[in-house]
């Protein structure tokens, strides 16, 4: 029998840079502007890792810095926006 492969496990990393605390973060970020950020399953081959979701409209995040480029985008427009392919 193999040994289980090992969980992953960021507690070594500063608390600045856990993937987890930084989803978090922006998960709580753009539910004050009543967008949802999901993340996608890495296990799905050609799945985006992040999603904006708002009203049924889907937007692909690459990375948690494309998730935070759209958070400042629909935070310096000043309203809430609907989500827009690009």
């Amino acid at each position: 029998m193999s040994a289980p492969d090992a969980v992953h496990n960021d507690l070594d990393l500063p608390t600045g840079q856990r993937e987890r605390k930084a989803y978090a973060t922006l998960a709580a970020q753009f539910a004050l502007i009543g967008v949802e950020l999901i993340k996608g399953d890495p296990e799905v081959i050609g799945q985006t890792p992040y999603y904006a979701t708002r009203y049924g409209l889907w937007k692909p995040l690459d990375s948690l810095d494309a998730a935070r480029e759209y958070l400042a985008k629909r935070t310096r427009a000043g309203r809430e926006q609907e989500l827009q392919a690009q």
